[in-house]
């Protein structure tokens, strides 16, 4: 590669991609194209061919594909394997046909048979059964690297692939059930040195060996291969050492400087018993990692006090998303058409009324001049129409449950604790996932219902607006008792709790000024804030929590001297699921 070629990251925004992408800006090249998911749906087979025909690159980076650990590789079973077959299936064909120079794919150690007593040499490539857990995502990535070795056969490109093992380092996603094992452990050990835990407990035996490798010299391995090699082969690549769990999350405590206890729960599994990658091959043409266990762990975690410092932790589950122009171009398209929205008769006041829907029911638990929220329970397999709201900010809190919301730019799977911030004009729907349907908080900012614009329904309420008087019922007619809970704003300091048994709980705590605030605010572990009048601040007066926003608890505990100037109403929630 040269300093002056077009060299394409794709999916510079992740762990190993964007350090890629710091790699070749620190060695000086000039003319690199990354493309945020907005701009680009790999997906999209005809966009990406577009923005091959266009851009031209000459070299290709595939860092791009959707990745997780166990829990969401177990879970989002088909949507590992579709979105990673699509991503590569694009990006190499439009490739092989605008004649890039060199391709790199990024593989996995999951493609390897499960519990290989040795460590795996790439020859071990289809001679076994995969771990079941990651199947659909490892079947994808022995295609691609499949994918890459046949189109430099049939057709003489220099498309080459390595295997990955466990990489860690900068820009983590640190969600305990969506990360992998070191970002997971580094924020259990942080939470547990904060709190002063006297124990973490760890699932497993702690004997699983495995080998760890800082992502910078993973990334200095693929610069290597892009430099040195031209060929038909792939490569593994990692430290050729291996770690047992408990060595790892030994190396992890220290690094932490966590001073309590390690326990394992052997009732839990322990995953596969080993997987270590024969690196002798990479070797031999004289490569080798640098960075050790522990100084690797030390950097990763002074990233995490860095991002949390600065609010930017990726938990990945409270998400923001923004307006994008298919949004714009479908409420134009609506526009146009002249559509007809029927209005019906509304209430007053929505105070003790359950609304009824197609997909089960909702009403409304808090409103003030600023904020609405409307408790929403909907059956399992229903769906909310594909809609928008022109006028108001919607954010979205999974109380208990599984969930699907899906939008023009992005499919997130949620369960119980997580949360989606949709700006104005997004069009959005939410489905039931779990057997025994979905509860969710609807936070609406400002409080309107006349401004929804739906774009296709498919219980035929397209040209509909929100429900009238006749789809209205008092709640002692469709819930059990207990169910219905409603809290009014008042103007003195006071609490309002409400737990739904087995569910979640919710309160609604009033603060008249900062004094009340200091003396009585106190944050509760695993939980959501919503701010529903007024601002969180920070010590230099910077806003952390604005009217209608949501945060995690983990991340409000990690800036110090929380305060506020004037009148706030604050919504803590909580999931009781159990996960």
């Amino acid at each position: 590669m040269n300093k002056t070629d077009k060299i394409y990251v794709a999916g510079h925004k992740g762990l190993i991609g964007s350090a890629i992408l710091r790699r070749l800006q620190k060695d000086g090249y000039k003319n690199i194209i990354t493309k945020e998911h907005s701009e680009l749906d790999l997906c999209n087979q005809s966009r990406v061919n577009a923005f091959f025909e266009k851009e031209k690159p000459d070299y290709v980076f595939m860092a791009a594909g959707k990745v997780g650990g166990v829990f969401a590789n177990n879970t989002y079973r088909a949507d590992f394997i579709y979105e990673n077959l699509m991503v590569q299936n694009n990006i190499i064909h439009s490739s092989f046909l605008n004649e890039v120079k060199k391709l790199l794919f990024l593989g996995s150690a999951d493609v390897y048979p499960k519990n290989y007593q040795k460590s795996a040499k790439e020859e071990f490539l289809l001679t076994g059964p995969l771990e079941p857990t990651c199947e659909p995502f490892a079947l994808a990535k022995i295609a691609g690297i499949k994918m890459c070795e046949s189109y430099s056969r049939q057709y003489g490109t220099d498309f080459i692939s390595v295997i990955a093992p466990n990489v860690y380092g900068t820009h983590q996603h640190y969600d305990m059930l969506n990360a992998q094992v070191i970002p997971s452990l580094i924020k259990k050990f942080h939470e547990a040195k904060i709190s002063k835990s006297k124990k973490v407990i760890l699932w497993g035996s702690g004997k699983p060996v495995r080998d760890f490798l800082f992502v910078d010299d993973f990334v200095d391995a693929c610069i290597f291969l892009m430099q040195e090699y031209s060929g038909t082969d792939f490569f593994n690549v990692g430290t050729g050492r291996e770690y047992t769990i408990l060595e790892l999350a030994e190396t992890i405590k220290k690094a932490v400087g966590y001073k309590g206890k390690i326990v394992f729960d052997k009732t839990k599994p322990d995953g596969v018993a080993r997987k270590l990658l024969n690196t002798s091959k990479i070797q031999g043409l004289g490569w080798k990692a640098k960075t050790s266990l522990l100084d690797g762990i030390k950097i990763a975690y002074n990233s995490f006090l860095n991002e949390l410092e600065n609010r930017e932790v990726r938990t990945s589950k409270i998400c923001n998303i923004e307006v994008c122009k298919k949004d714009t171009n479908a409420l134009n398209k609506i526009k146009k058409l002249h559509k007809t929205i029927t209005t019906q008769t509304q209430p007053i006041s929505y105070k003790d009324k359950v609304v009824i829907k197609p997909w089960g029911h909702e009403f409304l638990v808090f409103k003030n001049s600023e904020v609405a929220v409307w408790l929403l329970y909907l059956k399992k397999g229903n769906a909310t129409s594909m809609h928008c709201h022109p006028g108001k900010k919607t954010s979205l809190i999974i109380l208990s449950g599984k969930a699907m919301s899906k939008t023009f730019s992005a499919t997130n799977y949620l369960k119980g604790g997580d949360a989606v911030i949709i700006e104005k004009c997004v069009f959005h729907f939410t489905k039931a996932l779990s057997d025994d349907g979905l509860f969710l908080f609807e936070i609406e900012t400002p409080p309107m219902k006349t401004d929804l614009v739906r774009l296709e329904d498919k219980y035929g309420r397209e040209s509909s607006g929100y429900e009238g008087l006749s789809e209205m019922q008092v709640p002692d007619k469709i819930l059990k008792k207990g169910d219905y809970c409603y809290f009014e704003e008042t103007n003195k300091r006071f609490t309002y709790n409400y737990e739904m048994l087995g569910k979640y709980e919710c309160s609604f705590d009033i603060f008249m000024d900062n004094s009340e605030f200091q003396r009585d605010f106190k944050i509760i572990k695993n939980s959501l804030y919503t701010m529903c009048r007024g601002s969180l601040l920070d010590e230099k007066g910077k806003i952390v929590l604005a009217t209608g926003d949501t945060r995690k608890s983990d991340t409000l505990e990690n800036i110090k001297k929380l305060k506020i100037k004037e009148k706030t109403v604050l919504l803590r929630t909580s999931t009781k699921d159990k996960l």
